[in-house]
């Protein structure tokens, strides 16, 4: 399944709440996906933990980039400059997706006439 969609996550010192975001993307029933994390500049474990994640075996990719902190949306911006597919989703680093949440996006998705 060609990926469709670019989980884009803006962060800074949230490595104690990242995982919940992590987790949640592993249960996706649609792993066509990147995860594409933007750390803004952290100065807790987020980078140790995130590089633990991407060894992981991973359905999904995971692409990690360190930026010198100036806040979030400079980081987002910067992110969308990393995004390869035709969608982008912005999920903030303390939320999590339900577990079918990229499964209704696809379906949905494949709705829009195509021009």
């Amino acid at each position: 399944m060609e990926k469709q969609i670019t989980i884009l996550t803006a962060t800074y010192n949230r490595a104690h709440l990242l995982g919940d975001l992590y987790n949640s993307l592993r249960r996706q029933t649609c792993q066509a996906f990147d995860w594409v994390i933007i750390d803004d500049g952290s100065q807790d474990n987020t980078k140790e933990i995130v590089e633990k994640w991407m060894a992981e075996n991973n359905a999904f990719s995971i692409e990690y980039h360190h930026i010198p902190n100036g806040g979030k949306n400079r980081a987002i911006n910067y992110g969308v400059k990393m995004v390869k597919t035709p969608y982008t989703m912005i999920v903030d680093s303390d939320d999590y997706l339900t577990d079918d949440s990229l499964e209704i996006i696809d379906r949905m998705e494949k709705t829009i006439p195509q021009e």
